[in-house]
């Protein structure tokens, strides 16, 4: 696989010229994915680039209708209640993209009186970009510092809340390794001589890659690549120590073990997103492109476990928003607004939920501590926790 970066390149061509060099040829392609995705000045979630909703890469449910976000303000305010209704509630959302997430949380809470005094929302947010909409559109919307901050990153201790992160974890920087007839060997960049992108193999840069496969129990055949997300699982497992009572919320893309490592896996699951496309070669358009690699959920599960936290629950985001009334909501929905307005709903709703659309493709995960036995209303319909 090879991309040109010489014609025509991008702004970014010459840090990665130099991150190569100075690696010794060969760059790790995690270390390629961070520089490309978060460089502080070419990288493409630091850049004004549009990236999410219409004219952008990608679309992500909360830039398709309130309803997702309502849906997860009603499910904060469930684990609020399970946890006693304490004074103080944190929602801490990692990558708010454009803000529409927050926003229909922060509206939805603000009509529950008991709820929203305790509800202090917190954004994880390093893009400077997104920083600035995400504040622009908070402050319209009359949620000022008293109830909003933009954080470092997850605090040393959350008391009571919830870390909620969707679409968070595919864009976390992954190793890509590929097993070769003398082992496992992982997929590095370097350049040709004409100055183009092209992958290479080298010796695994960490031992816990191969431990990372002895955990799930999998052995490769030959010829099978994929992505190991230890900076994911490093996550999970540091904000499983911080987080003292509340809940762990990530929605992605993803599947689990036996699914993430199907025959029909054999080529990974490593893509770009550009101007709505995908892009099979994930060396083209470096910092102008989105790097995503699918979430292997049953690793999510165990590093959660590892740092602590209890499985709550399992599901599809289909099975997941139906838990929490969805369909219900449609029905009321349809008895205020006009038919037009209603069926432009329904088909939304619709992607949502359908299988083939992001119903299936798209999981939920919820790992928490002290929220007591009882099932979240996101995971009641069908809770899947055993396939984990």
């Amino acid at each position: 696989m090879k991309a040109n970066v010489t014609s025509g390149e991008e702004p970014i061509a010459g840090v990665l010229r130099e991150a190569i060099a100075g690696a010794g040829g060969s760059l790790p392609f995690c270390r390629f994915m961070e520089l490309a995705l978060y460089h502080p000045r070419h990288g493409y979630y630091m850049t004004g680039r549009t990236r999410v909703g219409r004219g952008g890469d990608f679309v992500t449910a909360p830039e398709l209708t309130s309803l997702f976000g309502e849906l997860l303000a009603l499910q904060c305010i469930e684990i609020w209640q399970l946890l006693g209704r304490p004074a103080l509630f944190e929602v801490i959302e990692m990558g708010g993209g454009s803000g529409r997430l927050a926003l229909d949380i922060l509206t939805t809470a603000r009509r529950f009186p008991e709820f929203f005094p305790a509800l202090r929302y917190g954004l994880v947010e390093i893009s400077p970009d997104f920083r600035d909409r995400q504040e622009r559109l908070l402050q319209e919307a009359g949620f000022g510092p008293e109830r909003v901050a933009w954080l470092a990153g997850v605090p040393e201790t959350v008391a009571d809340g919830v870390i909620l992160g969707n679409e968070f974890l595919d864009a976390m920087p992954v190793h890509w390794v590929e097993m070769g007839a003398d082992g496992l060997r992982e997929l590095a960049v370097t350049m040709d001589r004409d100055g183009g992108l092209q992958n290479c193999h080298r010796e695994p840069c960490e031992a816990r890659i191969a431990a990372y496969f002895e955990g799930a129990g999998i052995g490769l055949p030959v010829g099978f690549r994929d992505e190991v997300g230890l900076a994911a699982w490093d996550w999970m497992a540091d904000v499983g120590m911080r987080l003292r009572r509340g809940v762990l919320l990530m929605i992605d893309y993803g599947e689990v073990d036996q699914d993430h490592f199907g025959p029909y896996r054999q080529a990974g699951t490593l893509v770009g997103h550009r101007d709505g496309e995908r892009v099979d070669d994930p060396l083209r358009h470096p910092g102008a492109m989105d790097l995503t690699a699918h979430v292997n959920f049953s690793a999510m599960a165990r590093a959660g476990v590892a740092g602590g936290l209890e499985l709550l629950g399992f599901t599809t985001q289909g099975w997941f928003l139906q838990g929490l009334g969805i369909l219900e909501r449609l029905e009321m929905a349809a008895r205020r607004m006009e038919p037009e307005a209603v069926e432009r709903l329904r088909k939304v709703a619709m992607r949502l939920l359908l299988p083939d659309e992001m119903g299936e493709r798209f999981k939920v995960l919820a790992m928490g501590r002290g929220v007591g036995d009882g099932v979240l209303s996101g995971f009641r319909l069908n809770d899947q926790r055993n396939r984990l």
